[in-house]
């Protein structure tokens, strides 16, 4: 079997790709610290505790032949003093990979993980070839980093790849994210203070989209050098998100909409264009996130 190094698999998508890959590939997963109860009941996998920008990888591991890149600190402020924080866990953790495999010939392909953050306020659908507006530190910095992924490749054909997730949920995703907040929070009948949500957002299921990273393996040499949008390619508001699982649950929390403000510079419509992503695995890519929903809300 092929051999997959995953850096930042403790955290909700590396967990879900180790589940996705651990059946048909050697899956090497990197982080400071793991969750032992998970991975001790995951075939295939070896768990190497790393502090990447502090620690050399160990020797006398197999070479890779994939390498996803997940570390990066994840925040929605927008504290200018984050900066020096963020540029760390991206791009000083980017050039320290790059350094460390640049001179593995088995390595296919490098895919570094970016946001579709980076768009900021341009009007969706949010194309790879827009010039992108980044709109707080965390979006700023994960848009250098993809860039100087893509310099890297162009430059010094290092096998890279950008990938740009739309909004994901799902199993072991944090509770204090978006719909495993909401869903909680309903299941216990408590009141929801929220936004007016009105802001649309492309949301896609984690198995879906694992699913779509291993697609994406399988057609490495269509992708290298490229930014590639992952998502549903549609966009659904946060208050008929609610009101669907409300109805599902048959809760009756109530809903205070408008209890919080919106964010600075909060962006309306987020909504991906996968054009690109179809051509690449050679299907139309469609998700209904209600049935998707429905299915989480019932395991």
């Amino acid at each position: 079997m092929e051999n997959i190094y995953i850096f930042g698999a403790n955290g909700f998508i590396g967990k879900s790709l180790v589940k996705q890959f651990s059946s048909n590939y050697n899956v090497f997963a990197f982080d400071r610290s793991f969750d032992n109860d998970f991975f001790n009941c995951i075939p295939n996998v070896s768990n190497i505790k790393l502090d990447v920008i502090k620690q050399s990888i160990p020797d006398g591991i197999p070479t890779p032949n994939y390498i996803i890149n997940l570390i990066s600190i994840v925040t929605a402020e927008r504290n200018l003093e984050l900066f020096d924080a963020l540029i760390s866990s991206n791009l000083t953790v980017l050039l320290s990979l790059y350094n460390r495999f640049k001179n593995v010939k088995e390595l296919k392909l490098f895919m570094q993980f970016g946001s579709s953050e980076e768009y900021g306020n341009i009007i969706s659908p949010l194309n790879e070839y827009n010039r992108e507006e980044p709109n707080s530190p965390y979006s700023l910095v994960k848009q250098l980093t993809s860039n100087t992924a893509m310099m890297l490749y162009g430059n010094y054909e290092f096998p890279t790849m950008v990938v740009r997730p739309g909004n994901l949920f799902g199993d072991l995703q944090p509770s204090s994210k978006f719909i495993p907040y909401v869903i909680s929070k309903l299941k216990k009948d408590e009141e929801l203070n929220v936004t007016p949500c009105e802001q649309k957002r492309d949301f896609i299921y984690i198995n879906d989209f694992c699913l779509i990273i291993e697609e994406i393996f399988s057609n490495y040499q269509k992708v290298k050098g490229k930014i590639v949008n992952i998502s549903s390619g549609d966009s659904i508001s946060l208050k008929e998100i609610i009101s669907h699982c409300k109805d599902v649950i048959g809760s009756k929390s109530k809903i205070n909409y408008g209890a919080i403000e919106y964010r600075e510079n909060e962006v309306m419509n987020l909504r991906c264009d996968v054009s690109l992503l179809e051509a690449i695995i050679g299907r139309k890519v469609k998700f209904d996130v209600k049935t998707r929903l429905t299915q989480l809300i019932e395991k």
